[in-house]
């Protein structure tokens, strides 16, 4: 059951007058655990939806391919390092990848913010 917002500012505001949480209970026709539970609450916006993660179905048996290049341009000059295009470019060319460019390019930028 869902509880009016009115009826909740009425629950926060006599409990911030004084008046017993039964009283208040009793006056507005809700439980004393309804009252309690509104009373108590600091934050009164509700809890932000969390994105759930999405699968690479296109990028499964390349992860560790490209887990592996990364790993070895650690040891060359930054300039000489492999973008997440260029990475994509090699895919392509000698794995046969069917995806598309920008699933690459979030996995690598996954990979290179959990080495940080």
């Amino acid at each position: 059951m869902t509880v009016p917002l009115d009826t909740v500012n009425d629950i926060r505001s006599m409990d911030a007058a004084g008046r017993s949480r039964s009283e208040i209970a009793r006056v507005l026709h809700v439980s004393r655990n309804t009252v309690a539970k509104y009373a108590d609450m600091e934050d009164m916006s509700p809890a932000a939806p969390m994105p759930r993660r999405r699968g690479r179905p296109a990028l499964e048996g390349n992860e560790e391919w490209v887990a592996g290049v990364l790993e070895a341009d650690l040891g060359a000059p930054r300039k000489q390092r492999h973008t997440a295009r260029r990475i994509y470019d090699r895919l392509v060319a000698e794995r046969g990848y069917g995806g598309s460019y920008s699933t690459v390019q979030r996995f690598v930028r996954e990979l290179r913010l959990a080495r940080c």
